[in-house]
């Protein structure tokens, strides 16, 4: 059964362009039709300061079945029908101190908006 805070492999569209890349996707919301993912990312160092703002730290990554340090991109959740990304089975699933932790980085970033 597809749980919140699972990771899967998805084909994840870019902010800016009608392309995408398959990528690590954590489920944050599963609803009849979609579910909602934000995007897991490895690239931080160049990023802008206001990116960087957004992006969450994993820290237990290689339990959730990463292969290296990952970041969440808080930024935007997408919609992925559930046929394309329950196709496959997790790689892993956020630990509980990383849920824990992930609620509180996005909880102090609205309230710093």
């Amino acid at each position: 059964m597809q749980e919140k805070m699972d990771i899967y492999i998805a084909n994840v569209p870019f902010d800016d362009s009608n392309k995408s890349k398959i990528r690590p996707a954590l489920v944050v919301s599963v609803d009849n039709k979609y579910v909602y993912v934000f995007k897991i990312t490895s690239k931080y160092k160049n990023k802008s300061k206001n990116i960087k703002k957004v992006y969450y730290p994993i820290m237990d990554w290689y339990k959730a079945g990463l292969k290296k340090q990952s970041f969440v991109d808080t930024h935007i959740t997408y919609g992925i029908t559930k046929e394309i990304i329950f196709q496959h089975n997790p790689i892993g699933k956020l630990s509980k101190n990383d849920t824990v932790n992930l609620f509180e980085f996005i909880s102090k970033n609205k309230l710093n908006k």
